[in-house]
């Protein structure tokens, strides 16, 4: 009888703390994301919850756009060829375990991305980045050598 009270007790405590994308996003530290502060960031989810592009501006007055978001990630241009994409990863009971953020930036035919992996603290558990022979392969396609 104990255990079943505890799980119904967390059963209504869960969804409580259970955390959207939208509050990670605005939570997370700027250094993440340097170009845009915490209050770019609310403007840009109150112009996509509004069903509008907005005209919100990053630190270089560049133009910021959500492409996409549902609850559980979101995808943002923030400059012309640089874009982050966000996703969380729950546990049993819905809480956040690990948030993953990819930084590409996109050069000609060139697509370059950094993977990180926090905790729900935003402690940096781990790194990935493009491996480096798709770099350099995509640099050499159409290279003429003399």
């Amino acid at each position: 009888m104990k255990y079943v009270m505890i799980l119904v007790f967390a059963m209504y405590i869960a969804p409580a703390s259970a955390q959207t994308i939208k509050e990670v996003w605005s939570d997370m530290p700027d250094s993440i994301m340097p170009l845009l502060s915490r209050n770019n960031r609310l403007d840009c989810v109150d112009y996509w919850e509004a069903g509008q592009h907005g005209d919100v501006k990053n630190r270089l007055e560049g133009k910021v756009v959500i492409l996409f978001m549902n609850e559980d990630s979101l995808a943002v241009a923030d400059t012309e060829v640089s874009s982050y994409e966000m996703r969380l990863e729950r546990g049993a009971i819905g809480d956040v375990q690990k948030i993953f953020v990819r930084h590409s930036v996109k050069v000609g035919d060139v697509t370059d991305w950094t993977e990180r992996v926090f905790s729900p603290a935003w402690q940096l558990l781990k790194e990935y980045a493009a491996p480096e022979d798709s770099f350099e392969n995509s640099l050499m396609k159409g290279a003429r050598f003399f």
